[in-house]
Order: C-alpha cells, then structure tokens, then sequence
C-alpha cells in the first residue's frame, strides 16, 4: 500500500484556493487500484492526494487479478480495493472518473474520405459492424479523428480512431463506483488518459509501453493524440515466476527480488537479469510490431519510447528497452506544469511512472 505523504495542514491552507472543487482520478488495473485527487488552483491543476493500493493475491493464485483479457472484473476484489484505498487518501470528493484498460476494449483506425462529422458518423456505424465482434447494440462506441492524408484522386482521406467498450464491461465499473460510494462521471480507455496527461500537442511519434503486472499495452501517441493501440498478455508477473522457478523460491520472494534487483548485473544476484530477458523479449517482439505496423500506415517514422507502469520500475529496463529498439527512451512528466507537495520529490519517479493515467483521467473533468 502506498499512500501520499501529505499532511492535513498543507491542504487545510491550499484548500480556499480550490474554485472547482476537487475529482478523482481511478485508474482500475490488473492487480492495482491507483488513484489521484486534483484540484484547481490559480487555473493551475493541483495535486491534492494520491494512493496506490496492489493486491498480492494473484502471486498466490494466478486467478486472482482484478481482471485481465481472458478474465472479466471482480467487482467484489475491485470494490474492496478501491474502499481501501478511499479511506487511507481520506479523500475529500466523491466524484471520480475511470478508465478501462486497453484489453478490455476494441479499438482499430479506419481510412475513409473526409467527411462532416455528422456523415462521418454515419460512415463509422455503417463501418463498425465489419471490426467489432459483438453486436453493436452491446457496445458504446466512440472515435476521433487522428490524421489526414492525401488519397487516391487527390481524394482527401481522414484516418479515424474507432473504440467500442462493452456495455457488460460498462455496467461492472459503474456496480464498482456505485459500492464504493463514488458517483462515476465518465469512463475512457486508458490509452486516451495517457495522451491527455503525458503527450501535449507538439509531440513527435512516440511508443508508449505500459508494462503492468498481468499485460502489456503499447500506444502511439502523436499530436497529442492516441494513434494505434495493441497489447499482449505478458507482464511483470511472468518476469516473477521465471526468478521463482529458476531459483527454487516462493513468488512472493521472487517479487521482492525482482524489484529490488532489477536488470541490473553484478553481484550475488547477477543471474535475475538473464532469467528476466527473454520474457522481456517477447514483449518487444509485440512492440517491433506495432512500430511497423505503425510506420507502414501512417507513413511517418516512431521516434522515440515511453516506459511506463509499475513494472517500469525495474531498474535498467528503461535503458534495455531503449538498447533493443534503437529508439531514445523519454521518461513520463505527468506532472509537469502541476503544483504538488516538494515532499513528494524523492518518490516522484516511480509515481511518473505510475499515476499518468489517473491523472489524466482527473483532468478531463475540468477540460
């Protein structure tokens, strides 16, 4: 459990400042509930609060994650985490905004000729059907345009993000908020949270990963904007149970190993690295992909990576990512421009690395 280190004094003085009030950030994970509360102050956003609650159950039972691509949510789990995780923040809002994870959605681009919103909407929905496999009446669907090009003719073509979340995954997370005492305000894919907080407008190409501990996403961000989205079903936890069985030790040992070592060498534990690798491998065999997939429709070149997520946290898998893929590795800023207790400092990296999406949720509410 980690909690924010602030102190009811701070925020007793910084509290008058706030005009709109303040919104949570829930952003409901594999085995985690991470959370942020921000505020306005001086048309400046302000960090109010942050907790990060994990579960350690799935270590101990592989079902036991909160949800994954092959496992719907546990309302019950996810409730109970988010209750705690409320009372520890001592949260002073209960409005809140959510994301769903990249997995739990179905996303793809379309290429069609530009058109008026109203007929590209009618466009999408006569689309939708061909790239989505549930019938539309149990989804929402959404989408944005994210790029223009020249086309056959001297045709102008737009390209258009398509998400479809489904309405059964919908109605879990509003069950979730509703038993936490939260009222929901709005829910988005994660993907478009990212963009909103770590991606501001002039924004070259860049392959966002976020390493979880059950899965993987990877996005390009451009523009500020979310561009393509994939993910894989490998995570830290597969990273775990290579140190466990190799070394003969409990999961939970192997955890603590992991995050204390990292892919770092030399010493007695030197061999974690080599035992981590090659699921780490597979991971960027995914991540090759999605650049060339990229690249080849869009036309235009990736040209740097974000590592972000608790597994993020690895020490030296930043600098790995970025050796294998050729590509300069950028760190997350998601709280740049934003004002926050300095006490937060010495943590500040590993919550780049871990609040961007809850943050990004928080501050679609006062766009």
């Amino acid at each position: 459990m980690k909690i924010g280190p602030f102190f009811a004094d701070f925020f007793r003085d910084i509290g008058n400042f706030f005009r709109s009030g303040s919104v949570l950030g829930v952003d409901i994970g594999t085995v985690s509930v991470k959370c942020v509360e921000l505020g306005m102050k001086q048309e400046r956003f302000a960090l109010m609060n942050y907790g990060i609650l994990e579960s350690r159950e799935y270590l101990l039972h592989p079902n036991r994650a909160l949800q994954t691509s092959s496992l719907k949510i546990s309302e019950q789990d996810a409730t109970a985490l988010l209750k705690t995780a409320l009372l520890e923040m001592k949260s002073k809002t209960k409005i809140a905004v959510a994301s769903i994870p990249a997995f739990a959605a179905f996303m793809t681009v379309l290429d069609m000729p530009l058109l008026s919103r109203e007929e590209t909407t009618k466009a999408v929905l006569f689309q939708a059907p061909q790239h989505i496999p549930l019938p539309i009446h149990e989804v929402a669907l959404d989408w944005m345009k994210v790029d223009e090009f020249d086309g056959p003719e001297r045709t102008r073509y737009q390209r258009i993000f398509l998400i479809a979340i489904p309405e059964t995954v919908i109605h879990s997370y509003k069950t979730i908020f509703h038993n936490a005492g939260l009222e929901l305000t709005a829910l988005e894919v994660d993907g478009l949270a990212f963009a909103r907080a770590l991606f501001p407008t002039e924004t070259p190409p860049t392959l966002l990963i976020d390493l979880g501990a059950e899965a993987t996403s990877m996005f390009v961000m451009g523009g500020g904007v979310m561009h393509y989205a994939s993910e894989t079903d490998y995570g830290g936890i597969y990273l775990t149970q290579a140190i466990a069985r190799s070394l003969g030790i409990t999961l939970m040992r192997a955890e603590e190993l992991k995050r204390r070592r990292g892919l770092l060498k030399g010493g007695a534990e030197s061999e974690l690295s080599t035992l981590t690798l090659p699921y780490l491998d597979v991971i960027l065999q995914e991540v090759s992909h999605v650049r060339e997939v990229y690249e080849r429709r869009y036309s235009k070149k990736v040209e740097r990576i974000m590592l972000a997520g608790g597994a993020a946290n690895l020490l030296g898998v930043e600098k790995y990512f970025s050796a294998e893929t050729g590509l300069p590795s950028v760190s997350p800023s998601a709280f740049r421009g934003m004002e926050y207790d300095l006490r937060l400092e010495p943590a500040l990296r590993e919550l780049q690395n871990e609040l961007p999406v809850a943050i990004g949720l928080a501050k679609r509410y006062f766009a």
